[in-house]
């Protein structure tokens, strides 16, 4: 009993006003302080899957501008599906690393369900032709050997070309 009426007095002592019986505007001052570091301290919600397709598709925007090199993977040059399996690898999904084996993956989407780092792939005179969708009917690609990798719009053009869409990342 000793022991709690100590508790009480120390507490009387130190979180009241001397001269009154409200809180010391100090001590709620200070209790704010520690709640707000502790709300800091929780941990974070695990990388939600939006965060994902940002980052892919920052990453493909971002590298807009690199030349184009035939059976190129890396930063030095790609061709269109070394593009795709390039910016995926990057974030540690593994995709076949030919246009045409990327066509055959499953997951295959209609067009109006499109999202950001969905997977676009055309068929054109020359063969299979992979792109990362970026929305606003906008795509990503390493388009031939007279250009760069860029932007484009999925205009009249590439739309009687679209064969799938394949949604890579699981909501």
């Amino acid at each position: 009993m000793e022991i709690m009426n100590n508790l009480k007095q120390w507490i009387k002592n130190n979180f009241y006003s001397r001269t009154s019986k409200h809180l010391n505007p100090g001590i709620i001052i200070l209790l704010i302080f520690i709640l707000s570091i502790s709300y800091c301290l929780v941990r974070k919600e695990p990388e939600k899957v939006w965060n994902l397709r940002g980052k892919i598709v920052l990453l493909a925007k971002s590298l807009a501008g690199l030349p184009y090199r035939y059976g190129g993977h890396e930063i030095d040059g790609f061709d269109c599906s070394g593009f795709v399996y390039y910016v995926y690898d990057s974030f540690g999904i593994k995709l076949p690393r030919t246009a045409k084996k990327q066509a055959m993956l499953k997951e295959k989407i209609k067009l109006k369900r499109a999202q950001p780092a969905d997977i676009v792939v055309f068929k054109l005179r020359r063969g299979w032709h992979t792109a990362i969708y970026i929305g606003g009917n906008s795509f990503i690609h390493a388009p031939n050997k007279q250009s760069r990798v860029r932007k484009e719009a999925l205009d009249k053009f590439w739309k009687n070309r679209l064969r799938y869409v394949i949604k890579i990342i699981e909501e």
